[in-house]
């Protein structure tokens, strides 16, 4: 079996036994580095003269899946040419949660495939987009990548760990030929953000890949601010953003009718300074500034665009980063709702994926402007009147997705007590359901249809609202909401609604189907047996004051959608109202660059 070095650099000798103890691969070396003025030459010497066919190392604040070692071997094994192999690796907070995964636009692009180190290098450092990794990420063959000396020697960088240890990266790569396993066998624990420290390493950087240049040959030097990416140069300088002329027309992309009445209220001030209002569900419309809040938008044909969320609880299979499979920076700018989602957005966005161009503010959700609407309270009123609704209470069941018949298990549950049972099912959109169809999923219309004609007009106390009524309206005359794990319960919570989440009612988008994710302690939660009992005793408790934590969910309720449009008007017209502006996010952690 072939002998693997194990370099470990800085490291203490509990941390090397806990890092490589549990490793599966058992013909290991392993040996000790410091850096420092002779770091580079201890690299070498000991490169030169080990009989061990590959090289890998070990740095701080790493963690090692057992078998990285081993399956990099395996891989090596496989691509002969590469000299040089990297494994993905994830980004992890000190208590292990994962805040940032490998970036899914990249999934498959390095798949069995050789590349020229140079070029792969010049590219990451040109962009920004650190897709190759760091030491402890790397492995490379004794036999085609020692690195030279005399290159090393050229660095001023005996003072500083980080650049040299970039640098000793840098030429084991440049000019071999690369592989990459597209398996996360690494995670690299994040640092906290320290403006003068970044600011510092930064211009080392800078200073240091001039001389990686000239050694290289390079004949163009990467752009400005080489090595990080540009959503975060202005951690470095202050960039001031340029505001663009453009005509007062906007298109809101809406493809159901969730997403439109969240967007409506927007719409609406809109219009009142004197915008072209347009709204489409075709995603790929042109827009002169184009407002998105679907998990997948196409903001390249809006001169300007805009990103919010579609839902309070969007992404929370994927919580904190939403952003890794949904792209802010493809946006100018994004508008999140509250605290809890600015703390997810600050601890994710030191990956470049997750800022727009223009910045992220916490702004509010423009649907809960709602709660004060005069137009609301009638339609609530006309709303309830129609109904003809029997007793004074109402509970609203208004599930994300209709299957297992859920609906029949609800009103055999309740119809026995003194209560209206409202049901108020999605309007699902055609292409979406065409989707769902295709992919295998059950047909949820079908479903819906199926559960209204085996219960309407057979329970004295059971009433249907139209999916195309806005939820809003359902929420306005209900006093309490059932459902699996729907966003509506926590708009609800605009209202003072408390609600419960069935947590055995199965979620089918995924097969098999999986449990409700509902990751919120103000929900109450039960399981579908104990459905009754739970929901007379939630209403038969004193009220709940529900205000601190509406306030919280649903902070700015009264000047969201003013603070959205000055945000908009700021950078397309020349606004002269700024006050959304305090309202800007930052980094938590250093952001991702080359040399970390």
């Amino acid at each position: 079996m072939k002998k693997v070095s194990v370099i470990c650099i800085d490291c203490d000798s509990d941390y090397i036994d806990d890092r490589l103890g549990n490793q599966t691969y058992p013909n290991l070396e392993v040996v000790e580095a410091v850096t420092g003025k002779d770091f580079y030459q201890d690299i070498v010497e000991y490169c030169e003269y080990t009989d061990s066919e590959y090289i890998c190392f070990l740095e701080d604040g790493q963690w090692m899946v057992p078998d990285k070692i081993k399956l990099m071997v395996e891989y090596a094994d496989r691509l002969r040419d590469a000299a040089v192999l990297f494994c993905h690796r994830n980004y992890a907070e000190k208590d292990g949660t994962v805040v940032a995964y490998p970036d899914n636009k990249y999934r498959n692009v390095f798949k069995d495939t050789l590349f020229a180190g140079d070029q792969i290098l010049y590219r990451c450092i040109d962009n920004g987009r650190n897709l190759l990794g760091n030491l402890t990420t790397t492995m490379f063959c004794r036999e085609k990548a020692i690195p030279c000396m005399e290159n090393l020697k050229r660095y001023a960088v005996n003072d500083n760990p980080t650049m040299q240890k970039a640098f000793l990266l840098f030429e084991i790569l440049a000019g071999r030929v690369v592989g990459i396993l597209e398996k996360t066998l690494v995670s690299t624990f994040v640092e906290p953000f320290r403006a003068e420290k970044f600011k510092c390493r930064q211009m080392q950087f800078e200073k240091q890949l001039q001389v990686f240049s000239q050694i290289h040959g390079w004949e163009e030097e990467p752009g400005i601010f080489p090595g990080i990416a540009k959503e975060h140069r202005g951690l470095v300088k202050e960039e001031k953003t340029e505001s663009i002329k453009l005509k007062k027309e906007i298109t809101f992309f809406a493809t159901d009718d969730g997403e439109y009445y969240n967007l409506l209220p927007l719409m609406h001030e809109a219009k009142k300074r004197g915008y072209q209002v347009n709204h489409t569900d075709n995603m790929i419309a042109k827009a002169e500034i184009g407002v998105y809040c679907q998990h997948t938008g196409y903001p390249q044909n809006a001169r300007f665009s805009v990103v919010l969320l579609h839902d309070m609880a969007q992404g929370a299979n994927h919580w904190p980063n939403l952003w890794e499979s949904e792209h802010w920076s493809d946006y100018d700018i994004g508008i999140l709702p509250n605290e809890e989602w600015k703390e997810r957005f600050e601890r994710c966005s030191f990956h470049y994926y997750t800022c727009p161009r223009c910045g992220a503010y916490v702004l509010g959700y423009p649907k809960s402007s709602e709660v004060f609407s005069s137009e609301l309270e009638e339609r609530a009123r006309e709303l309830k009147e129609s109904l003809g609704l029997a007793y004074d209470v109402s509970v609203l069941y208004a599930p994300s997705w209709e299957n297992d018949g859920k609906e029949d298990e609800f009103v055999h549950a309740l119809e026995s007590l003194p209560v209206n049972l409202l049901v108020k099912q999605a309007m699902w959109a055609e292409d979406l359901m065409r989707l769902m169809v295709k992919e295998g999923y059950q047909n949820i219309t079908e479903n819906i249809h199926k559960m209204r004609e085996m219960h309407e007009g057979k329970y004295k106390n059971l009433y249907y609202i139209e999916p195309e009524e806005s939820i809003m309206t359902a929420l306005k005359i209900c006093d309490l909401i059932v459902s699996d794990e729907s966003n509506v319960m926590i708009e609800g919570m605009m209202f003072g609604k408390p609600a419960i989440a069935v947590e055995d009612w199965l979620i089918p988008d995924v097969n098999p189907p999986r449990l409700p994710s509902v990751p919120y302690e103000s929900i109450y939660k039960c399981k579908k047996a104990a459905l009754q009992e739970t929901v007379t005793r939630v209403l038969s408790q004193s009220a709940v004051d529900l205000t601190r934590m509406s306030e919280s969910l649903f902070p700015n309720k009264e000047h969201v959608n003013r603070d959205i449009m000055d945000a908009i008007e700021y950078f397309t017209a020349g606004g002269e109202r700024t006050g959304f502006r305090k309202e800007n996010m930052s980094c938590r952690y250093m952001p991702v660059n080359m040399w970390s």
